[in-house]
């Protein structure tokens, strides 16, 4: 191939990276709007159709973190198993059915059944999206490409908060479900016109073999172990706060007003989180990590030392920034530790473990609010987050692997410039 042929090759070959890069984090994000429009809905129709009981909202928002907490290394079998841009596509629709039917339910306790069905079939596309991206681009690409990812699902964060509020108080509960059932299928749509074929090579290695070869895996290998830890005690403080938030800016004064301004100023974080995640390749991997739950914790620490309005609201951006850099730091290191043959079963262990720290955190917190306050609260949760701090500060530095990494495709390996990255760059 001539020297001119191979660099026309080379720039098409960027492109569409680029562009199935696009399609990707677009589709997060309409997806993480389309979530959060249906969690403000389901908390007030659940709400509304038991007549006011807080215990049927509880039992609701329980039984989706406990379905997919439960489910999350079962559903990461099906992205080793078949072609993960398929499973996400199933994923995807058969989340809308669910939404759809949703729409049309009244009973208290069809709709606590619909939230754990509806867990159940969102619980595959996490971890076969994570392991797709791996797939998707070149390792030399990965932090900006996941870095993509993040992005988008922070920009779903702000918008759903945004429109979610709306669509529920002007056209009503069964409205945004089916505001959230469209968002579903249109993001399997995106996904649908990323061309190619994404389904994992069969392994030999008897140690990949089964449900939990996935957990296996995460407990043997010392970057895994540490990450997965981290993660879950940051998640604690996390998932306590979600507690403390509301209560928090009622006893500032501002209400409501004040929270959604804040839920809205995490989004915004996450998204600058996202930024500084992209250059989180390389050596940078545990430093990111370090420093995101460094900020987060030292953020919700700060909100019950400085209670006031403004400040709170500030904090809870920086909690959202440090968050999202943890996070890409997190999937980096997640996608070079875990081979091919198991990644999506690696992901899909370690959602469960971090969805089940949110969801425990949140029933402590619940539990310990009324004695504590949300002041002293938010202390707890910032220390609590910090202890994150010890096993992240533990990951050993990037090294070689046991294995041999994929090899990367012909004509992908230039960077391409920044200002084609749609929201990495």
């Amino acid at each position: 191939m001539s020297a001119r042929r191979l660099a026309v090759w080379r720039v098409r070959a960027e492109a569409h990276l680029r562009s199935d890069v696009t399609r990707f984090s677009t589709a997060r994000m309409i997806s993480v709007t389309g979530d959060r429009v249906s969690w403000i809905a389901l908390v007030a129709v659940v709400y509304a159709r038991s007549g006011g009981s807080g215990a049927w909202v509880s039992a609701a928002l329980v039984t989706q973190f406990a379905t997919y907490a439960i489910t999350a290394p079962w559903a990461g079998v099906l992205g080793d198993r078949f072609d993960r841009r398929v499973v996400m596509i199933a994923s995807d629709l058969s989340s809308a059915a669910v939404f759809v039917a949703f729409a049309f339910e009244h009973s208290p306790l069809i709709l606590v059944v619909l939230a754990g069905v509806g867990a159940l079939a969102g619980a595959p596309f996490q971890p076969a999206s994570s392991a797709f991206l791996v797939m998707l681009v070149p390792e030399s690409e990965r932090a900006r490409a996941t870095a993509a990812r993040f992005s988008g699902a922070a920009a779903g964060v702000v918008l759903g908060g945004l429109v979610g509020g709306v669509v529920v108080a002007v056209f009503g509960g069964p409205a945004a479900f089916l505001f959230n059932a469209a968002s579903f299928v249109l993001s399997a749509t995106l996904v649908l016109s990323i061309r190619g074929t994404f389904r994992v090579s069969a392994s030999r290695d008897a140690a990949h073999e089964g449900v939990w070869a996935g957990v296996r895996l995460i407990v043997r290998t010392p970057a895994l172990r540490l990450v997965v830890a981290a993660n879950g005690a940051a998640l604690v403080g996390y998932g306590m706060i979600n507690v403390a938030e509301y209560p928090l800016f009622a006893m500032l004064g501002s209400g409501a007003a004040g929270f959604g301004i804040a839920t809205a100023g995490y989004g915004v974080g996450q998204f600058v989180g996202a930024r500084v995640g992209r250059r989180a390749g390389g050596a940078a991997e545990k430093h990111r990590l370090v420093l995101g739950w460094l900020v987060g914790g030292a953020a919700i620490f700060m909100c019950g030392v400085v209670p006031s309005t403004v400040a709170v609201i500030a904090m809870f951006a920086l909690a959202g920034v440090g968050a999202s850099t943890a996070g890409v730091a997190t999937n980096l290191i997640m996608q070079r530790h875990a081979p091919d043959p198991v990644r999506a079963r690696v992901f899909g262990a370690s959602s469960s473990v971090m969805i089940g720290a949110i969801g425990v955190a949140m029933i402590v917190g619940g539990a310990v609010i009324g004695v504590l306050g949300p002041v002293v609260l938010c202390v707890v949760c910032g220390a609590v987050t910090l202890l994150a701090l010890i096993p992240s500060s533990r990951v050993p530095p990037r090294g070689r692997l046991p294995w041999r990494p994929e090899r990367e495709q012909v004509g992908v390996r230039r960077r391409p410039s920044r200002n084609r990255w749609l929201l990495a760059a």
